[in-house]
C-alpha cells in the first residue's frame, strides 16, 4: 500500500476496521496495524469513513474531493509520528509503542531523544511489577530534573549539565545526598539507552564525573539517650504508640517500618523472626534472610498494637492491602504519624536532633559497634551485602567511648 511507512524496526499501515461500524451509519473507524518485531497489534485513530471515502484519500485516483484530502491529511500525519517512533526507538515494544502513539509527546527536537519518554518506560515497567517505592524514586527524579531544565534530553546530559544540576539543587536549599539519589536514577536511565541503542558509549559522562556516595544519616541514638527514652512517660496515645514502635524497630535489628508492617505471623516461628528486607527483595537474584530474635518487649509491643498469633499481617496496617501501591500509602501515613508524634519525645528528653524512626537503625549497629561486636555479625543483622556496606553506615562511636579507651591504655590489670 503506497501510504504504509516501513522502517528497519516495524511497518504500519492504515484500514478500515468492518468489524465495528458506527452505529446507525455506513462510516467505519480508521486504525492503523502496526508490525513490530513479528507481533501485529492495532490502534484506532478516532477518525471515521466510508469505504469510497477512504479509498479515494489512499489512492489519490480521479478528483479528490475536500472531504478526503482532509482525511488523507490526518491519517499522514498520524502515519510520520508512528514513523518517528519506530525509526527514534529502535527498541521500542508494544506496550511503549501504544504510549507514545496515544501521548501528545513532542518526539523528536533536533533529533534529540526525550528522556522524559526513557523514563516513563521504566515507570511503567516498574508498576507492572508493582513496586511502588521504586516508581516513586523515579517520578520524583523525573519531575526535579524537569523543574531544573524544561527540555529534558538524553544527548544534553554531560558532565557540566551535571555539575549544573547538582549547583542548582543545593542552591535551592536541598541536600548533596539527594540529589545523589536523583543522579543515580539518571545514571540508571542513561545506561539502560546505552544497552538499547539510543546513544553511544563513547558519549558517557559519569565516567568523568562522580555522583559520589551517600553519607548515612549522623543522627544516631547512643545508649544513654536509648536509656532516657525507655523511661520516657508518654503524655498522649500518639506518644506511646510512636515510641513503642521506635523500640520495636530497634530491638528487632533495626529494621525499616516498611518491614515491620510487612512481617505476618507465619513468618515467626518461637521467639524468632526471618524475613527479607523488601529494599532488597525484588532486586538481588540471591535473597538474604535476616534473624531477628524476639525480646520479651518486642513481643509485648507486637501484642498491644497488633496480634502475635494472627498468620496476617502482625501489625494492622497493611491488612486488607492488595497491592504494594496500596502498602505504600499505608506505610507512608503510618510513618509521617509516627514520625510527628516523636518530635515531643525528642524535645523532653533533650535530643539536638530530630526523634525519627530512621535513627532505630543507626541506633542498633552503633550500639553493637560500641559492644565490640564484630562488624560481620552485624552486617549480618543488617541484611547488608558485606561488610564494607556495614562500616560505611555505622556512626562512630562517641566521645566518651574513646575517652574510655584511652584512659584504659595505662590500665594493666
Amino acid at each position: 500500500m503506497a501510504n504504509s511507512k516501513n522502517t528497519k524496526t516495524g511497518s504500519v499501515y492504515p484500514f478500515l476496521d468492518a468489524r465495528t461500524p458506527m452505529a446507525d451509519s455506513d462510516l467505519l473507524p480508521v486504525k492503523i496495524s502496526i508490525v513490530l518485531k513479528g507481533s501485529q497489534f492495532r490502534i484506532g485513530l478516532k477518525l471515521y469513513a466510508t469505504p469510497d471515502l477512504f479509498n479515494k484519500a489512499m489512492t489519490g485516483k480521479g478528483t479528490i474531493p475536500k472531504e478526503a484530502k482532509l482525511l488523507k491529511d490526518s491519517i499522514d500525519g498520524y502515519l510520520k509520528k508512528a514513523k518517528e517512533i519506530l525509526n527514534q526507538f529502535p527498541n521500542t515494544d508494544k506496550k511503549m509503542f501504544t504510549n507514545l502513539f496515544k501521548s501528545e509527546t513532542a518526539l523528536k527536537v533536533s533529533g534529540k531523544t526525550d528522556l522524559g519518554i526513557l523514563f516513563q518506560q521504566k515507570i511503567d515497567e516498574l508498576t507492572e511489577e508493582d513496586r511502588a517505592g521504586s516508581i516513586s524514586f523515579y517520578e520524583q527524579a523525573l519531575s526535579v530534573f524537569k523543574r531544573f531544565k524544561k527540555n529534558f534530553y538524553l544527548e544534553d546530559i554531560t558532565v557540566e549539565y551535571l555539575k549544573a544540576f547538582r549547583a542548582w539543587w543545593i542552591n535551592k536549599g536541598n541536600s548533596n545526598a539527594t540529589a545523589q539519589i536523583h543522579m543515580r536514577s539518571l545514571r540508571h536511565i542513561y545506561n539502560r539507552a546505552i544497552k538499547e541503542g539510543y546513544i553511544s558509549q563513547g558519549l558517557y559522562p559519569f565516567k568523568d564525573y562522580s555522583i559520589g556516595t551517600s553519607s548515612k544519616s549522623k543522627d544516631v541514638l547512643y545508649p544513654e539517650q536509648l536509656k532516657a527514652l525507655m523511661e520516657y512517660e508518654p503524655k498522649s496515645y500518639g506518644e506511646t504508640r510512636s515510641r513503642d514502635y521506635f523500640i520495636f524497630l530497634y530491638l528487632c535489628n533495626g529494621m525499616n517500618i516498611k518491614d515491620a508492617l510487612s512481617i505476618k505471623g507465619t513468618q515467626i516461628k518461637g521467639d524468632m523472626i526471618t524475613f527479607v528486607r523488601s529494599k532488597t527483595s525484588k532486586t538481588n537474584s540471591e535473597t538474604k534472610e535476616i534473624m531477628v530474635y524476639l525480646h520479651p518487649e518486642a513481643k509485648r509491643i507486637i501484642e498491644k498494637w497488633g496480634s502475635l498469633t494472627t498468620k496476617d499481617y502482625i501489625f494492622p496496617a497493611f491488612r486488607g492491602t492488595n497491592s504494594d501501591i496500596e502498602r505504600k500509602k499505608a506505610k507512608d501515613i503510618l510513618a509521617r504519624n509516627l514520625n510527628r508524634d516523636m518530635r515531643p519525645i525528642g524535645k523532653a528528653i533533650g535530643l539536638q536532633m530530630n526523634l525519627t524512626l530512621n535513627l532505630a537503625r543507626h541506633s542498633f549497629a552503633t550500639r553493637l559497634k560500641i559492644d565490640g561486636t564484630p562488624t560481620s555479625f552485624i552486617s549480618d543483622a543488617l541484611g547488608h551485602s558485606s561488610s564494607a556496606v556495614t562500616a560505611h553506615y555505622m556512626k562512630t562511636l562517641p566521645d566518651a567511648q574513646y575517652k574510655r579507651i584511652s584512659e584504659s591504655l595505662l590500665t594493666f590489670e
